[in-house]
């Protein structure tokens, strides 16, 4: 569903864009979405708690959680490219 996702949003920058010709943007891109997904999601939870928000420790961690993210999905994808292909 991000490969679809990441596509759609590539596709608008770069004309016949193809997540499978372009496996380094599919996963710099993907890492991103992770990322500002999080990073999003932790900004509006703190607020409608009323906690402190520090916006340079969220922005590391959500970028380390969107890279941990993308290497989770990217061996996850080989696991079962793997199989799919015996």
């Amino acid at each position: 569903m991000l490969t679809v996702f990441v596509e759609i949003i590539m596709g608008i920058f770069i004309a016949n864009f193809r997540a499978s010709e372009h496996p380094i943007i599919n996963l710099i891109a993907r890492g991103v979405l992770i990322g500002v997904t999080l990073f999003f999601l932790g900004l509006f939870s703190s607020i409608l708690s009323g906690s402190n928000f520090s916006l340079i420790f969220a922005l590391k961690v959500c970028l380390l959680i969107g890279l941990g993210g993308t290497i989770w999905i990217s061996f996850i994808e080989y696991i079962f490219g793997k199989k799919s292909n015996k």
